[in-house]
């Protein structure tokens, strides 16, 4: 009985024995799992510290960039100011050094270092924990002037290559946008818009009294179609509007030739170069003209008893007669002007995105009029002389077109063999073909389309002579020689046939664009 009591005794000792270990053991792991623990927080809020740093120094090297600094202690007292005004750490964190400093190619190089006493550190020794961070950059930046040229045809509705356009091109703004807020040089980024289909549309309440218009329809292009089998009428078409019961719709035509491809700035000593308002003759009444429906854009009364196709559709006495319907951009004499309006440059991006947002298609394919208005917004000449001088000095003029198409210029079984664009009526003979001659009635449709595709090449030329940058985006099936050649050089062309990646194709122009102004 004793012995069992012993045992039992033993057994306890030995059992508080072991409980004993376990808690010192215990006690032992709880040191590093503190520490372990202390250091996750150290690390935690040197990362937050090291992106705050990082954030703060990049606008304080911009901002000093920006001033009027001229050597390294200036840009050091500007550079500080703005540093301190942007880093936002707590008072556990000292600024112990910054940098800021003209690189040898004029660039702004920064840094900076904060210094941190950690828990675990603090807790074993005076140490403390250096964080830095450095920034470039690219103080001579260049200033861009962009001309966006989209294509708003009727094929454009095809599946979603539309609303693919939009988000590609609105997307191509913001990120030309955001480079624009990166630049050290105030409206570093300028762009223009420029939708086209047969022709280009400007504000008709702006531009209606330009000089640069053709106000009393002097140009050589502007009685072509009232031409009646006795001869030429004058004709000032602005007065036509009004005698019509309507206003000018703001589409334009194409100037002659030559000045159709180049941008000679716009002079009422030289008529030819003016620019002429569009306006879509009356055709004549069907009932009478011996040609059944054909003619489509008979909008008023002939008031004549002729039975000549070409004096009841020349005449100009008729425009105040009555009418054989409403008035709009699809009857009348702005029949085939309702795509959206054009913007100048400008830097106002939300209002560019705005307007792209609102596009719309309509109308056959005039490439050879959109690059010439794409071309008139860069231009310092004409008609709105925005661009810089050519060859200004870290300044750059970029062309950006997307189509979707070919030229085309429509045939119709008509005297006039076609509809009436910007090019006027085929018998006009208005283009010029790449043998000189003009382009008539009865061409084929590869004629015709090699005629505007002819007047295009002419324009990429010339517009690459003046060093603009030109970038060309096809979005069709198979490739194109003819937008090819019109880019700069293999790497401007893009070749797309899913819309769907209009997006990618815009935002790698626009980053090669954009690696003009910061450098990190």
């Amino acid at each position: 009985m004793r012995r069992s009591r012993f045992a039992e005794f033993g057994r306890l000792v030995r059992s508080l024995d072991d409980r004993g270990n376990v808690a010192i053991v215990a006690a032992l792991a709880m040191a590093p799992i503190c520490v372990a623990g202390l250091g996750a927080v150290d690390l935690a809020r040197a990362t937050s510290a090291k992106s705050q740093l990082q954030d703060a120094l990049d606008s304080a090297a911009l901002a000093a960039a920006r001033s009027n600094a001229t050597t390294d202690a200036d840009l050091k007292v500007a550079g500080d100011r703005f540093l301190q005004q942007n880093l936002a750490l707590d008072s556990s964190f000292n600024l112990a050094a910054t940098s800021f400093r003209f690189g040898d190619n004029g660039n702004v190089l920064a840094s900076a270092n904060v210094t941190v006493r950690p828990f675990i550190a603090g807790l074993l020794s005076n140490g403390t924990m250096s964080l830095e961070a450095t920034s470039e950059v690219v103080r001579a930046s260049v200033k861009v002037e962009v001309a966006l040229v989209l294509d708003t045809t009727g094929s454009m509705t095809e599946g979603t290559k539309l609303s693919d356009m939009k988000k590609a091109a609105k997307d191509f703004v913001t990120k030309m946008e955001d480079a624009a807020k990166k630049s050290v040089e105030p409206d570093s980024v300028k762009i223009s818009l420029v939708p086209f289909s047969s022709t280009v549309r400007v504000d008709s309440a702006t531009y209606r009294n330009a000089t640069w218009m053709d106000q009393n329809g002097v140009s050589p292009i502007n009685d072509e179609i009232f031409t009646t089998s006795s001869g030429t009428q004058h004709a000032n078409r602005f007065t036509l509007f009004t005698t019509a019961g309507t206003s000018w719709g703001g589409c334009m035509e194409m100037r002659k030739a030559p000045y159709d491809v180049q941008d000679t700035a716009p002079s009422t000593g030289t008529p030819a170069t003016l620019y002429t308002p569009f306006f879509a003759v009356d055709e004549p009444d069907s009932k009478t003209s011996g040609y059944g429906q054909d003619f489509q854009n008979d909008y008023v009364a002939d008031g004549t008893s002729s039975t000549n196709w070409r004096v009841r559709q020349g005449s100009i006495t008729k425009y105040g007669g009555k009418k054989n319907g409403t008035l709009s951009n699809t009857f009348g004499p702005n029949r085939g002007c309702a795509l959206s309006k054009m913007r100048r440059l400008s830097t106002d991006f939300s209002a560019i995105r705005s307007d792209i947002d609102g596009l719309v298609a309509d109308g056959n394919t005039n490439i050879p009029i959109g690059m010439a208005w794409g071309w008139n917004t860069l231009s310092p000449n004409g008609p709105f002389a925005d661009g810089v001088a050519y060859n200004t000095p870290k300044h750059q003029k970029i062309l950006v077109l997307m189509t979707d198409g070919e030229n085309t210029i429509s045939q119709r079984d008509t005297p006039n063999d076609g509809t009436y664009a910007a090019t006027g009526y085929i018998w006009q003979g208005r283009v010029i073909k790449s043998n000189g001659q003009p382009l008539l009635q009865g061409a084929t449709d590869e004629t015709r389309t090699a005629a505007l595709d002819y007047r295009l090449s002419l324009i990429c030329t010339n517009m690459k002579a003046k060093d603009i940058e030109v970038y060309t985006i096809r979005v069709q099936d198979g490739s194109s020689s003819l937008l090819q050649a019109c880019a700069t050089d293999r790497d401007h062309y893009y070749n797309v046939t899913d819309s769907k990646t209009l997006t990618t194709v815009f935002q790698s122009i626009a980053g090669q664009i954009a690696a003009l102004h910061l450098a990190r």
